[in-house]
């Protein structure tokens, strides 16, 4: 079998087993609805309506701008780490993990299971993302930008997810290990999606143009290339050892 059928095997067989469980969707769909709740109880008390001036009325859209690009980000993290941590776990659970080492090659492997991962972290961020700025009330400057810094960012944090979620599954105390390895690694991708989300929404660029983001757009790019290598290339010593 070639390799690229091999790892659309891995694909098609994650996507099977997440269609009959629906376990990382129950748990990121709980996590993120949860998360939003919080958020619209908490900004309730605050309309816009609220202040006199329109000066004031802008520093607080202004304010909104940026606490938006952090929530945003924050959210996508730890509904990430919620769900896209039992990639491998299932497999040790399962005892399926040593037919998987025998049936297909360690880089086929992380290729689909990432794949997956990719998906669904796409799928989650393009429908949490408007549904966070509708509760804050803030309209992305730039649409396009906000959609491209969420989707370039999401491919970089996908395959630091799933290598660090190879590692998890070898610990004896899985819980919460997958967010504290995953953190230091991704301090990088989350300051350049802030300000490039930042950026998209108009907090400092209220006509909406690309130039302010174009080095955090940079980063997110180079991040996500060195991401996929590195975890390609490492992999083989983690799911073989």
């Amino acid at each position: 079998m070639s390799w690229t059928a091999e790892a659309g095997a891995v694909f098609a067989k994650e996507l099977r087993t997440e269609w009959r469980t629906r376990v990382a969707l129950s748990a990121v769909g709980l996590f993120a609805l949860a998360s939003l709740t919080l958020i619209a109880l908490s900004f309730r008390g605050a309309p816009l309506t609220s202040f006199r001036s329109d000066a004031d009325r802008a520093l607080q859209l202004l304010t909104r701008e940026a606490v938006a690009g952090s929530l945003l980000w924050v959210l996508i993290f730890f509904t990430a780490a919620t769900g896209l941590g039992r990639t491998f776990v299932q497999e040790a659970e399962r005892g399926t993990a040593l037919a998987l080492r025998l049936s297909a090659r360690a880089t086929t492997v992380w290729t689909g299971k990432y794949a997956a991962n990719t998906l669904l972290l796409l799928v989650l961020t393009l429908i949490a993302a408007p549904i966070l700025l509708a509760i804050l009330e803030v309209r992305p400057a730039n649409a396009g930008l906000l959609v491209c810094v969420l989707l370039i960012g999401a491919v970089g944090l996908a395959a630091v997810m799933t290598f660090t979620a190879a590692l998890v599954a070898q610990a004896s105390a899985k819980s919460g290990l997958l967010a504290a390895l995953s953190f230091p690694l991704l301090v990088p991708l989350f300051l350049a999606g802030v300000n490039g989300t930042k950026a998209a929404l108009g907090f400092g660029n209220e006509a909406g143009r690309w130039t302010p983001a174009l080095a955090d757009l940079q980063v997110l790019g180079s991040y996500a290339v060195i991401a996929v290598t590195a975890s390609l290339l490492l992999f083989d010593f983690v799911w073989n050892d």
